[in-house]
């Protein structure tokens, strides 16, 4: 399921030290639906070189350049939710690129998915299955988030809230987006509205996070809904830089000066 933590998990392991110090270069790779071999060795070789790639879209031309780029150092390459269940993609395309002529003795490449088919393709280990966080995890987790900000927990409060922890279901990222939503309800009656919400419905088990993101964007303010709506323009998997996305809103009139306009917080 999204949400459980496996990308989260990655990026522990790839900001470790102790990694840091093991491999000599260190390559992370946002894959998504795009498991094509020219655009995913490009974007490999600008991670390794730190620059752009304009070499012709030819599979001989970019494998000799990512030979030159990686040579025989040890690397660490995330390959992050990775949803191709084409075996052949993988066995003829990349494989004999990634894992045959590149890289030196304990190159690593970790691949994060929500597809044991995937793990089944890729995996030269057994899969490292994520669970779902256990009812006293969950409320830990609720509770840091929801009982800030000026909320105080009590003992109503935290029984409502022990009901939207229940919906939660255990998804870190379900738990964490809940517990900040709460953060900004003081009230009992605002609590049980939310518990009350039918958020927790969906099809044969499938995106059951979508529902509680959902929910917290209804409750944005009309003004911060805009921000967000706007965040559309920008490709899927795009690293957007803060204060670059901050000056586009104020830019598109979304957000003003502090003590101009009334708005201007950022959160």
């Amino acid at each position: 399921m999204g949400g459980v933590g496996n990308t989260t998990l990655a990026k522990m392991v790839y900001n470790n030290h102790i990694i840091q110090k093991h491999f000599e270069l260190k390559m992370w790779h946002c894959v998504s639906e795009n498991f094509e071999a020219i655009p995913l060795v490009r974007s490999i070789i600008e991670l390794a070189t730190n620059s752009r790639c304009d070499l012709p879209d030819t599979i001989e031309l970019l494998q000799r350049r990512l030979q030159e780029a990686i040579g025989r150092k040890r690397f660490l390459l995330i390959l992050d939710d990775v949803w191709n269940e084409d075996q052949h993609k993988w066995e003829d395309d990349l494989k004999p690129l990634l894992c045959s002529s590149i890289g030196g003795s304990g190159s690593m490449i970790v691949v994060t998915s929500r597809s044991r088919q995937v793990a089944s393709i890729m995996g030269t280990f057994p899969p490292h299955e994520l669970v779902c966080l256990s009812e006293d995890d969950s409320w830990e987790l609720f509770s840091k988030k929801a009982f800030s900000n000026g909320v105080q927990e009590q003992a109503e409060l935290a029984m409502i809230g022990r009901r939207i922890v229940n919906k939660c279901k255990g998804l870190p990222l379900a738990l964490k987006t809940m517990g900040g939503l709460m953060s900004s309800k003081k009230q009992v009656q605002e609590w049980e509205a939310i518990a009350d919400s039918n958020f927790s419905d969906t099809t044969q088990g499938k995106d059951e996070v979508l529902p509680m993101l959902k929910l917290s964007y209804k409750q944005l303010s009309s003004e911060m809904k805009q921000c967000f709506a706007f965040c559309a323009v920008f490709p899927k998997d795009y690293e957007m830089e803060k204060d670059m996305l901050i000056q586009l809103w104020m830019a598109n009139g979304y957000i003003h000066e502090e003590g101009k306009y009334g708005f201007g917080r950022e959160r």
